[in-house]
């Protein structure tokens, strides 16, 4: 594995950082294609980077999970007895060409669907054989997840679709309580990913970029240990794709937030901690940075 480049030699982009404290506003300009002339943004000061520990604590593990679909009479077997152990703020990516199963290892992951054997754990916890509610709360307070295809709501706003997580979790009324604090953080997390400007727009008003960004931010929403991503930069094209990464490992970097993330690019996953390969429903290579 090629050696993790330093933070002073990543690209800067125009997603600025997101941190635990305000960050000021920017010169005007045009962000991951789509911002308006005049909108605000964020500039991308030094980062403040806690390296990675390769004795941290365990969050996530897999052990000896199988996997198989039954479609038209047929057993279409998809993992093969797949182990892995993911740390507190590792950047994991999982590699592997189409059909080797990566897609369907991060959506039992992020409890989405059930293996056939094997078993789940979340801070040692198992969570593959949690009832269907448990499952769905563990997800709305624990993981966050991001799509290729980011499923946005496309008749509500950028901060209602930011703001989706917190209105499953309390319904109605209790949302209703609680709407303007929770906006108010929403507001916030959308200034730092570069949204600011954008949060009355709906989804057909964003480009591709901005999109994804809304996408982030309502995982993040919720303050997630963990972070749980499926190509998230293969529907963008290469220049904004670098940046949602970049922001997507600064976020790792300065906050301790553990991500999972599967690509098929060999470059994003030169620049993780950890890279699993999968062949055929199998883990062929596990390799991590000895920081």
């Amino acid at each position: 594995m090629k050696a993790k480049p330093t933070t002073h030699h990543r690209p800067t982009t125009a997603l600025g950082p997101v941190s635990s404290s305000p960050a000021p506003v920017g010169a005007p300009g045009r962000v991951g294609g789509g911002a308006e002339p005049g909108a605000t943004v964020l500039p991308h000061p030094q980062l403040q980077v806690q390296p990675y520990r390769a004795n941290g604590s365990l969050v996530l593990s897999a052990n000896h999970v199988h996997k198989t679909y039954h479609l038209g009479g047929q057993s279409i077997p998809v993992l093969s007895g797949v182990s892995l152990a993911v740390r507190q703020g590792q950047f994991t990516t999982i590699v592997g060409q189409s059909g080797s199963g990566k897609s369907t290892l991060l959506h039992l992951l992020g409890t989405l669907d059930r293996p056939d054997r094997g078993e789940i754990c979340l801070h040692k916890q198992r969570i593959d054989n949690l009832p269907f509610r448990k499952r769905d709360l563990l997800r709305n307070r624990e993981i966050g997840l991001i799509f290729q295809f980011y499923h946005l709501l496309p008749e509500l706003t950028v901060l209602e679709n930011t703001l989706v997580p917190f209105m499953i979790r309390y319904g109605v009324w209790q949302y209703w309580l609680r709407r303007r604090q929770h906006a108010e953080e929403a507001r916030e997390l959308l200034s730092r990913v570069g949204l600011g400007h954008r949060l009355n727009h709906r989804p057909n008003q964003l480009s591709g970029g901005e999109r994804q960004r809304t996408a982030i931010a309502r995982a993040l929403v919720t303050q997630p240990k963990l972070l749980l991503a499926d190509e998230p930069t293969g529907n963008l094209d290469a220049k904004t794709g670098a940046e949602v990464l970049d922001l997507l490992r600064q976020l790792s970097e300065q906050q301790q937030l553990t991500v999972v993330m599967v690509t098929h690019d060999e470059k994003i996953a030169e620049q993780s901690d950890q890279i699993i390969r999968l062949r055929d429903g199998k883990v062929v290579s596990a390799t991590a940075d000895a920081a």
